[in-house]
């Protein structure tokens, strides 16, 4: 047995595991998007965002890179 028909199925795997991870990663973002919606929805929150980054430039600079880090940190850990 060579070293390749050894590795294949370890490799192939190991990119299963990533995809499902993938998959559940982009499954809980989803969720999070949708019951973030929903919250607005039934608070009755009308939302504008252009208004609120004006008022607030450095909130939204703020959440924007919370935001932003969290993805890192998801695709991250995803690959």
């Amino acid at each position: 047995m060579t070293f390749e028909e050894t590795a294949k199925p370890t490799v192939r795997s190991a990119m299963d595991q990533g995809r499902q991870a993938a998959d559940k990663a982009t499954q809980a973002v989803k969720d999070g998007y949708e019951a973030a919606q929903q919250f607005v929805k039934d608070n009755g929150a009308d939302f504008e965002l252009r208004e609120f980054v004006r008022r607030e430039p450095w909130i939204a600079i703020a959440a924007a890179f919370a935001v932003g880090y969290v993805a890192a940190q998801l695709v991250r850990r995803v690959s």
